[in-house]
């Protein structure tokens, strides 16, 4: 098991947080945390490589300064991504999750 966490800025035309790999069996992220000091309107994605589909998760208008932590568990196979949008730039994001390895 593998721990990782990133972070930085999102673009207005959609940013892949995370991508399940192929090597890694499961990916799972714990934590999301969005924020923009505007209002803004937040998008989030899951793709299912498996079937091929693309399902909103959530869409929230925001007001300035408000902060979104997401802490739900997404759990990602290989080639399923979370993408996330902002309808303004200047969204700060950070991720957490966690790689599981087979045994």
């Amino acid at each position: 098991m593998a721990e990782f966490s990133l972070q930085g800025d999102l673009s207005i035309t959609g940013t892949v947080l995370v991508t399940g790999s192929s090597a890694i069996p499961l990916t799972k992220v714990l934590t999301l945390s969005f924020n923009n000091p505007l209002a803004y309107v937040l998008t989030l994605e899951k793709y299912d490589a498996l079937t091929a589909s693309t399902i909103v998760l959530y869409e929230i208008t925001l007001a300035a300064g408000d902060t979104v932590n997401d802490t739900l568990t997404y759990a990602l196979n290989a080639g399923d991504t979370l993408t996330v949008y902002s309808d303004i730039p200047g969204t700060s994001y950070y991720i957490y999750g966690f790689d599981y390895a087979s045994n």
